[in-house]
């Protein structure tokens, strides 16, 4: 009984710091996915629009894994914005794909959100956006038809004859509540 009884107390004790090995170093890392940045970028497809600021997502249409979860939760949170803000802000998809249909981009980010402009990228934009952002891309070992890529959001500003790249996220899921405070920041500058 004895033995029963120590072996249920290390057991007990080794799902316990399992447990704490998992939770315990999101308190550590809470907002370092984020990356404050004031890189002004002269590309000619980001923010062309009316919009003050863009958020700004890579990936390609029909991407499962990656895209669709991260689209849905922007998507939710675009959704949660006021009328005043969504004025002012808008969310641009970019696909890397390199699509026959130069249409797709567009119909995979209304799909999400009817006010989601999606943006087909030629070979020579391709290049471009890919080294300005970092994006990284491979294209997977297991299906050639799926990528793996960067899944980062951009949030960009516009303003008189510049754009720059404010702030970076990283992790998923995204801290939106993080994200809605520096909109507010840079919509009042």
């Amino acid at each position: 009984m004895k033995n029963k009884l120590h072996a249920f107390f290390v057991l007990l004790l080794v799902v316990f710091i399992s447990i704490l090995i998992m939770i315990l170093p999101t308190f550590f890392t809470k907002h370092v996915s984020r990356t404050v940045l004031k890189q002004e970028i002269t590309l000619p497809l980001v923010l062309n629009g009316e919009k003050d600021i863009t958020i700004v997502f890579f990936g390609y249409s029909g991407c499962v894994d990656i895209c669709t979860p991260r689209l849905n939760s922007l998507a939710t949170f675009y959704k949660s914005l006021d009328t005043s803000t969504k004025k002012r802000v808008g969310v641009e998809f970019l696909d890397i794909s390199l699509p026959y249909d130069k249409a797709l981009p567009s119909r995979f980010a209304k799909f999400f959100d009817e006010d989601f402009k999606g943006i087909y990228l030629n070979k020579n934009n391709f290049r471009v956006y890919t080294k300005a952002f970092n994006i990284y891309f491979a294209q997977s070992l297991s299906d050639e038809t799926e990528y793996n890529h960067t899944s980062n959001i951009y949030l960009i500003k516009k303003s008189a004859n510049k754009k720059e790249i404010r702030y970076v996220y990283g992790a998923y899921p995204y801290d939106f509540k993080q994200i809605s405070i520096d909109i507010k920041g840079l919509l009042n500058e």
